[in-house]
């Protein structure tokens, strides 16, 4: 199985940190966020990993090389311009021979990522996308409003939403609406299936999910993984 990791990022929200070192070399506990991505694709199955790379590349290269240190192969796409979280993937010439999955290079999960992509490839959709469900409660009274006149009202409401959780399963036809010549991100690749009347599945995680953006994140990550999560940090 094949999955592209989108390492590519400048990483300012976790300024001043990846001034020197770019974001998927950052540690949480003894490894790199990189490291642990890599590492829990290759206990599910993927042979063949490719990293989009754009800031602070030759690090990355550096660090990861050819993927034999860690179990699997890893090969390099170079953006020498920003093309956005889905435009690398139009001009990576070896996606189009089978299904593959996507991972933004910040995320940590428990995801089986394995069952994602039976999962898609059973749906026969071109796009699955993971996400996951939150509420959140507004610390007021709600009005419902006619013009001037007030309906009623809600106090406290508790209103609930489903979010992109940066990873998806996409198939070989989803390349064809990625525009090969300018950025695009997935939520453009998300729309353009919609509107081409192409069916994109949600693929539901209740488990356990970081997307390591800012310093407070690492932070939190931390605490919970050495708690609860030892295994994925050590």
């Amino acid at each position: 199985m094949r999955a592209v990791i989108m390492a590519g990022g400048e990483g300012t929200r976790l300024r001043p940190f990846t001034h020197t070192i770019p974001k998927p070399l950052l540690p949480i506990g003894r490894k790199p966020i990189g490291q642990i991505i890599v590492e829990r694709l290759r206990d599910h199955g993927f042979d063949d990993i490719i990293m989009s790379v754009g800031y602070a590349a030759d690090l990355i290269r550096a660090f990861f090389q050819d993927g034999n240190q860690f179990g699997t192969k890893i090969s390099y796409f170079h953006e020498t311009e920003k093309l956005g979280t889905a435009g690398c993937l139009a001009r990576i010439p070896q996606l189009r021979e089978s299904a593959f999955l996507v991972t933004n290079g910040d995320i940590l999960t428990d995801l089986d990522y394995r069952l994602l992509m039976n999962t898609h490839t059973q749906s026969k959709s071109l796009l699955s996308v993971v996400t996951r469900s939150e509420s959140v409660t507004i610390p007021y009274g709600v009005l419902k409003l006619e013009g001037d006149l007030v309906l009623g009202v809600e106090e406290k409401p508790k209103f609930a939403y489903h979010f992109n959780a940066g990873i998806y399963a996409c198939s070989p036809g989803v390349l064809d609406l990625i525009p090969p010549d300018r950025a695009s991100d997935m939520t453009d690749l998300i729309n353009n299936l919609q509107t081409h009347k192409n069916q994109v599945r949600s693929h539901p995680l209740a488990g356990l999910w970081y997307d390591l953006a800012r310093v407070t994140d690492f932070e939190k990550a931390l605490e919970e993984l050495e708690a609860k999560y030892p295994q994925f940090i050590s």
